[in-house]
């Protein structure tokens, strides 16, 4: 990977389900060893007739690889529980993104698996990121 490559850095990524209301917000880092790391608003209400009322989900790991000098791939996965601690499966999305100017999006799929591993519904949608920079601190 490269420190160079414009998809390295943090981001507030929007995600964009269509049907699913409005667009929510992830943070991801994708770093230049190519590890991904993502942090979801936690809990999130569970689905109709789940069983369950929250659902609680762990930071995403993955990683990511460049597929040209302004697109990559990535892929990562998180895992849930209910309110209880009971597991409740995974979440495990792949991507194709590319950058444009200070930014990046692209559409992504996400597979969600039941806890024995078996992939229960898949859904689509796109992502557009901006960056986290880091601001200039005040002198006290």
């Amino acid at each position: 990977m490269s420190d160079h490559h414009p998809v390295v850095g943090s981001w507030r990524v929007a995600v964009t389900i269509p049907g699913a209301g409005p667009a929510f917000v992830n943070l991801a880092t994708l770093s230049s060893d190519g590890t991904v790391l993502v942090a979801f608003p936690s809990p999130t209400p569970a689905a109709p007739g789940a069983g369950h009322r929250l659902e609680f989900w762990t930071p995403a790991v993955g990683s990511w690889k460049a597929t040209g000098e302004h697109a990559a791939t990535l892929a990562f996965v998180a895992l849930g529980v209910d309110e209880s601690g009971t597991a409740i499966g995974t979440h495990t999305l792949t991507a194709a993104i590319e950058s444009a100017g200070p930014g990046w999006s692209g559409s992504f799929t996400m597979e969600v698996a039941g806890p024995d591993g078996s992939v229960q519904t898949s859904v689509s949608g796109t992502v557009s990121a901006t960056p986290i920079a880091a601001a200039p601190t005040r002198a006290s």
